[in-house]
């Protein structure tokens, strides 16, 4: 991998947690802030880190050895973290809402369930794909078995079939970057590519088009898996299209520090985001009249990526500097 493509990669990691920030930041209904939440552009950031990462674990990955190999390095990169910041929220809720009982159940239910920490359902996801890494490797070393493969994830949306635990979009798009991954390595697909922005454009047009139409056709009561399906395409190709429209507008030449340790900007973000959401509603509610409140609220959701940014970067420095060894476990050692 070039150094291009790997400061792309930090280009695309923080691209997408501006977009999660602002995601978790909607209180309110307004056009602005629908657009961003996750039923707009905001439903596209977790395909593309599904994507990424299911490339990210295949890059360089030859056969089950390899798999193992991985596995056990996410132990410490995924599922130590996961539970450390997951049982860091549980503590912080039971100091701001006191009374609440402590158990063995509340507190095993916040470590591996997320309870306390809505926003790591994304880790939790990512940690059984990685685990279902050890099927892929097989999967991905036919091309048949890699089309037999995508058939039966369609059938089972389209038949409704749930797979415990695990979300079988979810399924689809981490697939699909291994696939990418597959594709990269032999050399039949680029990483950068202005080209395949517009390919990818198109392909999402059309998609759209095809969704719309099943919309219209579901309030009859028909096709309403299969709308769903055109869906989860739709998702996986915006996605793709998101992925290689920074081409168009970036030439990944050098990153810059406020970039990088999105990890960490992640686990932090959804703290700071609720209490913004929290003093808006305060002021919005019970302080300032709603024609003053309304606009005030607007610029606390434009703020609230670049407030989060701000207290990660300089905290993240903090710790670095007096804390390495305790930042370096919540980080996954990154």
């Amino acid at each position: 991998m070039t150094v291009k493509e790997k400061n792309k990669i930090t280009y695309e990691y923080f691209g997408l947690s501006i977009l999660v920030i602002l995601a978790h930041s909607t209180n309110n209904d307004t056009i602005f802030e629908k657009f961003f939440s996750s039923s707009g552009i905001g439903q596209f950031a977790p395909v593309l880190f599904f994507i990424l990462s299911g490339f990210l674990f295949f890059r360089n990955v030859e056969n089950i050895y390899d798999v193992q190999r991985k596995l056990k390095k996410r132990i410490w990169t995924l599922l130590i973290p996961y539970l450390l910041w997951n049982l860091i929220y549980y503590a912080i809720r039971l100091i701001m809402t006191p009374g609440q009982g402590i158990n063995l159940y509340t507190i095993y239910d916040a470590a591996f369930n997320y309870t306390a920490n809505p926003a790591f359902w994304f880790i939790y996801q990512l940690i059984l794909l990685n685990v279902l890494s050890i099927l892929f490797i097989y999967i991905l070393k036919e091309k048949k078995y890699i089309i037999a493969f995508y058939v039966v994830l369609i059938l089972l949306v389209i038949f409704a079939i749930d797979i415990p635990y695990i979300n079988e979009d979810a399924i689809i798009y981490y697939f699909s970057g291994a696939v990418f991954s597959k594709l990269y390595n032999s050399g039949k697909v680029l990483f950068i590519s202005k080209k395949n922005f517009f390919i990818m454009l198109i392909i999402s047009i059309c998609l759209f088009a095809i969704n719309r139409c099943l919309y219209k056709i579901i309030q009859y009561g028909l096709y309403y898996n299969e709308y769903i399906l055109s869906v989860i395409m739709l998702r996986l190709s915006f996605a793709l299209t998101i992925f290689y429209f920074l081409d168009i507008i970036f030439s990944y030449e050098k990153t810059y520090k406020f970039m990088e340790n999105t990890f960490f900007l992640y686990a932090i973000h959804y703290m700071i985001v609720r209490f913004l959401v929290k003093i808006s509603q305060i002021l919005t509610y019970k302080v300032l009249p709603y024609f003053v409140a309304l606009p005030l609220e607007i610029i606390f959701f434009i703020m609230s990526p670049i407030i989060c940014v701000i207290i990660s970067y300089y905290l993240s420095n903090y710790m670095k500097k007096r804390f390495f060894k305790i930042y370096n476990v919540l980080t996954g050692r990154r």
